[in-house]
């Protein structure tokens, strides 16, 4: 029998408090005031980030889904009988994503497609898997981003757009830093030095969470007329956190741009490919024929699920809901 959700709390938020001690030590720099409104941001960029068409959606059929779906399902206290996956192709983008959903999440299936096909294409080309959950299993919390195997999960129905850039900008710290996180380099480092502030509170948690605050504010000043100085009053001072975002900006260039005929140019790398490999959700599905010929991961013996690479088995990085606005 699996685990509850109950039995499996203390060991999440075990993770999560290791997880988050492992970024680094907290900041000592001033933050804005007043500092930047993400959730005022999320609003201005969605008249200027528009989803392309999604050209294809299939949903599969049920019995079989990503690896890394499953083991997700399986550690946040879900079942995977109850995960969908859809595979989903863009106009800019002819190879296609593979997005899971718990048939329980609020967030609808195109809530879920919409949002991510909003990211400029050149960040999409980063991101692996996006996995919905109705909610994690450690509470108050809003995403998960695993930086090394490039897949965010979301729980609820957290569509904001700053908060999906953030989770993205993890992806970026990690597949930019070389044998570590670019917000550790000394690249980085300089940039923030060369500031006198930081650009919200939540940057203030590590230097990863201020790399993917900064991500934020660097897309921003790319797709939104004006640019942070055109934000209205009260306006934060972009001036004191600039060399921090320009930095983001010259290290992702279009990565983070909507460039007109832009299309993808996905990144499988060491850590990731495009999709982790196809399994079962498990012995009754195979049992009714529904995944013949299909892997039926199972337990090794330090717990993880075989399949599944060293990548996606780091703790990853979780973001408090109580910073985010849920969307309706």
């Amino acid at each position: 029998m699996a685990p509850s959700k109950s039995q499996l709390l203390t060991s999440a938020t075990a993770a999560l408090l290791a997880s988050q001690g492992a970024l680094g030590q907290q900041l000592t720099k001033p933050i804005l005031n007043p500092e930047y409104d993400l959730g005022a941001m999320s609003q201005a960029f969605l008249p200027h980030l528009i989803a392309p068409a999604a050209t294809s959606i299939s949903k599969w059929p049920w019995g079989k889904l990503p690896a890394f779906c499953k083991s997700e399902s399986i550690h946040e206290g879900f079942s995977a009988y109850d995960m969908e996956v859809y595979e989903v192709t863009f106009a800019d983008c002819s190879q296609p994503w593979y997005m899971c959903r718990h048939n329980g999440s609020t967030m609808s299936v195109g809530g879920m497609i919409n949002a991510f096909g909003s990211l400029p294409v050149g960040t999409r080309d980063f991101i692996r898997h996006i996995v919905v959950f109705p909610d994690f299993m450690t509470p108050g919390v809003a995403a998960h981003a695993k930086s090394g195997s490039g897949d965010l999960m979301f729980g609820h129905n957290y569509l904001d757009t700053s908060l999906w850039i953030h989770e993205s900008g993890h992806i970026f710290d990690r597949q930019h830093g070389g044998n570590g996180d670019y917000s550790a380099t000394s690249a980085w480092l300089n940039a923030y030095n060369s500031d006198s502030h930081l650009p919200t509170g939540y940057a203030n948690t590590n230097q990863a969470e201020n790399f993917a605050e900064h991500v934020i504010l660097a897309t921003y000043d790319n797709v939104v007329p004006g640019g942070l100085a055109g934000i209205p009053a009260p306006t934060p001072n972009h001036q004191a956190v600039q060399n921090q975002y320009t930095n983001v900006k010259n290290l992702l260039g279009n990565k983070i741009r909507k460039v007109t005929g832009a299309t993808c140019n996905r990144q499988p790398t060491p850590l990731i490919g495009i999709t982790s490999p196809v399994v079962c959700m498990g012995p009754d599905a195979l049992a009714q024929g529904a995944c013949v010929g299909t892997p039926n991961m199972k337990r090794d013996e330090n717990g993880h699920d075989a399949l599944i690479a060293a990548a996606e088995k780091e703790p990853g990085i979780y973001e408090p809901a109580s910073r985010w606005t849920e969307s309706a």
